[in-house]
């Protein structure tokens, strides 16, 4: 079974107020040496043609934080692993985050895919369809000219998506869109794990090997259900439902 793992940011600043999604350097490290040992590491795009079943991993990382090129990279060189890096186009030359000539720099890197992350990091499945559109164009146009290299993959900001934003992402030209326990798990909203500081060594393993995203995305698609009220109800004389209704 295969894991799409979700990284954000790799710091530990002394002062810092707490984020949890911030990983430290130490634990980070400890992460990627074990899944070297203990899982084939892929490229995201070999996700999309190998069985689910399949034992690989792959790593993403969003929003496009600096310590993502000063961290993070030396240590996927140290252990050979390969990333891809979900860039919010509009957060370019941001404090804290990539410059032009950063994100270039990892572009041309043999291990970092570039991928969009959208325009301005917006809650899609509240925006118009007009604006949707305009976010996913604009995102993959500014990408593309910074790097001069096609950008064909996306990740919805907040992993928000529905039925009709991931018509709407093929639509753009994306071959391939992930979401987090979002959406259909279909081409266009394909689930990942995230990971922050909460996880320990037994809960990144869980979650690395996909035991976790067996569990967690029936029981975030429970609660999608339960609150669009759409679980079956027990009905006198009918057992009640063992499974977990879909909130597609």
């Amino acid at each position: 079974m295969h894991s799409v793992l979700v990284y954000h940011t790799i710091n530990e600043v002394e002062g810092q107020s707490d984020c949890p999604e911030r990983i430290s350097l130490g634990r980070f490290e400890q992460q990627l040496k074990w899944l070297s040992r203990r899982r084939t590491v892929v490229p995201l795009t070999e996700t999309l043609t190998c069985s689910r079943k399949e034992s690989v991993a792959a790593i993403t990382f969003d929003d496009g934080y600096r310590d993502n090129l000063t961290i993070a990279l030396p240590l996927l060189e140290k252990y050979q692993l390969p990333m891809t890096l979900f860039m919010v186009a509009g957060f370019v030359g941001r404090e804290g985050y990539l410059s032009q000539d950063e994100l270039r720099e990892m572009a041309k890197h043999p291990l970092v895919t570039i991928g969009s992350h959208g325009l301005w990091h917006r809650h899609f499945t509240a925006l118009s369809t007009k604006d949707a559109h305009f976010e996913l164009i604009e995102s993959r146009r500014r990408l593309r000219s910074m790097i001069d290299k096609p950008v064909d993959l996306l990740a919805w900001p907040y992993g928000e998506c529905n039925a009709e934003l991931e018509v709407l992402s093929g639509e753009c030209g994306y071959r391939a869109s992930w979401s987090v326990w979002k959406g259909s798990n279909g081409a266009h909203s394909r689930w990942r794990v995230p990971l922050g500081n909460r996880d320990n060594m037994l809960r990144f393993i869980a979650k690395a090997t996909g035991f976790y995203g067996m569990t967690e995305a029936k029981w975030h698609r429970y609660q999608a259900a339960k609150q669009n009220g759409r679980l079956i109800p027990k009905v006198e004389g009918r057992p009640a439902p063992t499974g977990l209704e879909s909130a597609r």
